[in-house]
């Protein structure tokens, strides 16, 4: 089989159980873990990609604390061989309450992670679970399509059989063994279906096997293209020199005019490239000439949104003496976190004012650098009116209750946002028009 095959992957995990289930760490208080032990822990497992993607979500199972079982998981139809395995466990309220320093405020009971971890599938050991044990707390076992497996950190330890046990004797009688034609001809049938089977298992993963670029091959498709543009030109000029053997049977080209032909040949690729040279600065020209147009109609268009105000607008711009110089008095101004925040605890309505012109300065810079200038951005940007965002994920916006995970969201998108800004800013200021 080859290993491409039987590398394992998410698709193949079909169960996962827990051993020795418990709320505290080995290393923990011994006294406290005695006083609270007793009985049984509800539990269920979160299984995530490694990219953080939500697969599966188990049932909660309170049976057992040395083997807690589940249900089989139902087909996953993921690739990838890395996998996320949370236990999530619930915490009495007797045991939060002994925590705290009030006793004698009421607490509910409190689902708590127990234990996080990152598993690869390729990396994993197998065990049989009937004649090994488990001394770790919460260790996951995964059952897979090819056996139990469990993590290659943990130390199993095999059960002894108990000493001291009466064996019986074994009997004198001497045995026997013999085979009937029949039985020997259904094994012969047996091992040629067992042979045929293995040998179009091996032809299919030889198959499957070339059609992925592994690195013993990787270089294939380059050498085949490489052999088919020299067989191409070696076809062209085999047909060129046939056509130039047939003019100079009929006459056509004479050797004494062969230099007078080059210089003249060379002659005119000359002119040739003047002339493609003179073109293209004609309309590179045109191109800069419609692209400072349209930057200037975009700032008029944008002048009553107040992005352009002197006190307190985010883009400085003075009227120039002509259209070719539309990039050069145009200066963005990039974000000051102290100052917004500061502006935006003042009311609500100045709150959303803020919210509206940075939308419009995120849509600015968007139309001037993607659609005028198409210059490339470090962060991408979506304007969404005054709620737009950065990256898909980080808010560009004020809420009115600012809790601590939108407000380091919102300073990350205004790091990026001015990250963005200068990058524009350098890009017209190395622009060169003709």
């Amino acid at each position: 089989m080859k290993p491409f095959l039987s590398s394992r992957r998410q698709r193949h995990v079909r169960a996962i159980c827990f051993h020795n289930v418990s709320l505290f760490k080995a290393n923990g208080n011994s006294k406290f873990m005695k006083e609270h032990a007793d009985g049984f822990v509800p539990c269920f497992f979160i299984l995530k990609s490694i990219r953080g993607e939500l697969l599966y979500v188990s049932e909660v199972q309170s049976d057992s604390l040395q083997k807690l079982s589940f249900q089989e998981i139902p087909k996953l139809n993921g690739t990838s061989a890395m996998i996320i395995l949370n236990l999530v466990g619930k915490v009495p309220s007797e045991i939060l309450r002994s925590i705290s320093l009030n006793t004698n405020t009421n607490v509910d009971d409190k689902w708590c992670v127990l234990c996080t971890y990152k598993i690869d599938l390729n990396k994993l050991q197998f065990i049989n679970e009937d004649a090994v044990l488990i001394t770790g707390t919460n260790t996951p076992v995964l059952e897979l399509v090819d056996g139990c497996y469990t993590l290659p950190t943990e130390n199993v330890k095999p059960i002894k059989e108990p000493i001291g046990l009466h064996k019986r004797n074994i009997s004198e009688i001497k045995l026997k063994y013999s085979l009937a034609y029949s039985s020997l001809l259904k094994l012969n049938k047996l091992l040629e279906y067992s042979s045929q089977v293995h040998e179009e298992i091996n032809e299919i993963s030889t198959k499957i096997e070339e059609s992925f670029p592994l690195h013993k091959n990787q270089h294939k498709w380059y050498m085949k293209t490489v052999q088919k543009s020299i067989e191409t030109l070696l076809t062209k000029t085999k047909k060129k020199s046939l056509e130039m053997t047939q003019l100079e049977k009929n006459g056509t080209i004479s050797h004494s005019k062969t230099d007078v032909s080059l210089i003249s040949q060379d002659e005119s690729i000359n002119d040739d490239y003047g002339s493609i040279y003179s073109r293209f600065v004609q309309i590179k020209d045109r191109l800069d000439q419609l692209r400072f147009k349209k930057l200037f109609q975009l700032v008029g268009i944008f002048a009553s949104t107040g992005l352009f105000d002197t006190t307190k607008g985010y883009i400085h711009f003075e009227g120039p003496s002509s259209i070719d110089d539309v990039a050069a008095y145009l200066k963005l101004k990039p974000l000051d976190i102290g100052i917004l925040f500061g502006q935006a605890n003042e009311s609500t309505k100045r709150r959303e004012h803020i919210n509206s012109q940075l939308g419009y300065y995120l849509l600015f810079l968007y139309l001037a650098a993607t659609q005028i200038f198409k210059a490339p951005l470090p962060y991408k940007l979506m304007y969404y009116g005054s709620t737009s965002v950065i990256e898909g994920q980080y808010p560009l916006y004020f809420t009115d209750s600012m809790i601590a995970r939108h407000q380091a969201k919102l300073i990350r998108a205004i790091r990026y946002f001015n990250a963005n800004i200068l990058q524009f800013k350098q890009f017209l200021e190395n622009y060169c028009p003709t």
